[in-house]
């Protein structure tokens, strides 16, 4: 079965809607549905929250049912934790110089993909077009299908 590690934004787009939102609906339940294994991480879940706290266009007294809402979707999405150990993060600070471009998160994201060695489904158009990641074997990114 394929396995990924599905970036912050796949999660984002099925709840706030843009030129994603299917897609990534469609992904999501593939992961759900055990035809893909999903890995995300702590990183992924802390943008997530962030995103929605720090969000101008939720109005302050919506804020809480969205922190549910998403804490439900990563709970029912049947992913798989991924937390990094020991000297992983060392790979961060050597991918960290290859792409000014990309934001750490990001770049924390595409460290635990190549730490587990699969691909990191992403809708970011920057980690899709990063060739210095990529050449640095930092990038196996795969685009959400029909995205």
């Amino acid at each position: 079965m394929p396995s990924f590690f599905i970036d912050t934004g796949v999660f984002i787009s099925t709840f706030k809607t843009d030129n994603a939102t299917e897609a990534c609906e469609r992904f999501m339940r593939r992961v759900r549905n055990g035809f893909f294994n999903g890995y995300i991480s702590p990183y992924v879940a802390g943008e997530m929250i962030h995103a929605i706290l720090y969000s101008e266009e939720i109005r302050q007294d919506r804020k809480h049912r969205y922190l549910f809402d998403i804490l439900e979707e990563i709970i029912s999405s049947n992913a798989e934790w991924f937390i990094p150990q020991n000297n992983d993060l060392c790979l961060f600070s050597r991918l960290r110089g290859v792409d000014n471009r990309v934001e750490d998160g990001d770049i924390l994201h595409a460290t635990c993909a190549k730490i587990l060695n699969i691909p990191l489904v992403t809708i970011d158009g920057r980690l899709l077009r990063s060739q210095g990641l990529k050449d640095q074997g930092g990038g196996n990114f795969a685009s959400i299908p029909g995205y």
